[in-house]
């Protein structure tokens, strides 16, 4: 294993009076480690819905508290819109779920990115009208939760697939759109940062007949994207597409990109490491399994996601999660639903392996 070099952390910590792209994450290079943050997650995706949204205080507690004993201090969850909903509707103290968690976090001394409703889609809505119910919902929202220290950030959940270099209407259509609720967020919650989370393509072959953009075509669009709607953060998906057989090699380039874009732009650029994936040896064989909807998946081996993360330690201000839930959930009852690979370690026993890993890194880096 290489040593690990002593890093500066990143800090969460924002003026509200300020604009929230004003504040930068820091870059730490004195040590000669390359790094910009350190190779850690500090967050995961978290899908609120049953069984979670009927637990108790203290099983939520407890949850979150095993995030928090993993070094997290984001919490970032999805289906809120829905949660708010039902909220507003309850006749019944203690129904609002957001609330609680909220509260929990304002305790653990965590911050909340929360999702915002999409509203419809491109060639299936109209922008206008999906600009207005995203603003109807951030000023209830707003309203509601702001006062909450944890309260920190919004997610744009629209995973578009790349877009034709040549597609102008389309672009349009997403700038706008994104320009209009970025505005909205910051004037509604000034210091709040919104976040963005795509995925790149590694399909350059287009086998699955999916537009493929190079790192440099890609990096193009969302720079300029970034800097025309004052999105603060980019959280780059890793994977290309879920592939355990994609290497190091063929991600960097779409990290190096990516980082200059953003950072030219004047946002952040985060990584969004995986820690599942399908564990297929080639393009063939996921074609052949996915056609029959019998692709394997695992929990990412923790010594090729120390791999993953140490790359992304290099390009990203800050590491984020898709793949604890549900493949490292320490409370979960069972394995994820679906097929897995022989290989997948079970959600308990991936957690103790990112749980050794953190104290391995933790420790080494207050020795150095």
């Amino acid at each position: 294993m290489k040593p690990l070099i002593v890093i500066i952390l990143v800090s969460f910590a924002l003026s509200p009076a300020a604009p929230a792209r004003a504040e930068r994450d820091v870059e730490s290079k004195q040590d000669g480690s390359g790094r910009r943050t350190a190779p850690l997650i500090r967050g995961t995706l978290w899908w609120l819905d049953a069984p979670f949204t009927d637990w108790s205080k203290d099983e939520l507690q407890r949850a979150i508290r095993s995030q928090r004993d993993v070094g997290f201090d984001l919490l970032w969850i999805l289906n809120t819109p829905a949660l708010l909903d039902r909220a507003e509707r309850a006749s019944t103290p203690g129904a609002d779920v957001l609330e609680t968690i909220y509260d929990i976090a304002d305790a653990e001394g965590m911050r909340i990115i929360a999702d915002l409703p999409q509203g419809g889609w491109y060639g299936k809505a109209d922008a206008k009208e999906m600009l207005a119910t995203n603003t109807k919902h951030i000023r209830l929202y707003r309203g509601r939760y702001g006062r909450h220290a944890s309260f920190w950030g919004w997610y744009l959940n629209y995973e578009i697939n790349p877009i034709e270099p040549g597609d102008v209407e389309q672009t349009a259509f997403w700038r706008s759109l994104w320009r209009g609720i970025a505005e909205e967020c910051h004037r509604s919650a000034p210091g709040s940062v919104v976040t963005i989370s795509p995925f790149f393509l590694l399909d350059d072959a287009r086998r699955r007949g999916f537009v493929y953009l190079t790192p440099e075509q890609y990096a193009a669009w969302w720079g300029e994207t970034m800097r025309e709607t004052g999105i603060d953060i980019l959280m780059l998906q890793d994977s290309g597409e879920h592939l355990s057989f994609f290497t190091l090699k063929q991600r960097e380039p779409f990290f190096a990109a990516m980082a200059e874009a953003c950072h030219k732009a004047g946002a952040r650029f985060w990584v969004n490491v995986e820690t599942g994936e399908m564990h297929v040896a080639d393009w063939d064989e996921f074609l052949a399994l996915s056609r029959d909807n019998k692709t394997p998946w695992r929990f990412t081996p923790i010594d090729w996601l120390q791999q993953k993360l140490e790359l992304a330690a290099r390009y990203g201000d800050g590491i984020v999660n898709w793949g604890y839930y549900p493949f490292m959930d320490p409370m979960a009852a069972k394995p994820p639903p679906g097929k897995l690979s022989d290989t997948s370690r079970t959600p308990r026993e991936a957690y103790e392996d990112y749980r050794a890993y953190h104290t391995r890194v933790k420790h080494q880096t207050a020795h150095k």
